[in-house]
């Protein structure tokens, strides 16, 4: 009978310390983005990008970015990105045409640049709002570092 009435108790502890349920105040400090930027620093692809998602919760998604190159512009068509820079500057292009776009995943296109789009200079604690369906691209100097959070809101 003991361990019966542990089962619940033990399942309970286990969601605490894994995946927060849903409707559950997240907290990323500073300090947790900057430790997670230093591990994906590490992990760089090709184009000098490397990604941690941090969970989920209804329609939007969560996760940390780090970053020593510029990215590919790209477009897509449900989902909203809500981006706060932590640390690093870069150009944000956003608006225009995707140049050379291609679909890289359902309602996900990505090209080379952008033309005809707006420039704006970001730092540390600047936060961008991305409707669905406006391209966008970060555009990073030779030796430039970013680290920014990223909340992708499915529309």
């Amino acid at each position: 009978m003991k361990l019966i009435a542990l089962v619940p108790l033990l399942g309970a502890l286990v969601m605490q310390s894994g995946t927060p349920a849903p409707g559950t105040v997240r907290v990323w400090t500073a300090k947790d983005i900057h430790s997670t930027a230093e591990t994906l620093a590490k992990k760089l692809d090709a184009i000098k990008y490397a990604g941690e998602p941090q969970g989920s919760d209804g329609n939007r998604t969560f996760s940390i970015a780090y970053r020593e190159g510029s990215g590919q512009a790209e477009i897509h068509d449900t989902l909203a990105d809500i981006l706060i820079i932590s640390e690093g500057e870069t150009t944000f292009v956003y608006g225009g045409k995707i140049v050379d776009g291609k679909t890289t995943a359902a309602g996900e296109t990505r090209g080379s640049g952008i033309t005809g789009g707006t420039e704006v200079k970001l730092g540390p604690g600047d936060i961008l709002h991305v409707p669905t369906k406006i391209p966008h691209q970060f555009k990073l100097a030779p030796g430039a570092k970013l680290t920014y959070f990223v909340a992708k809101v499915v529309q």
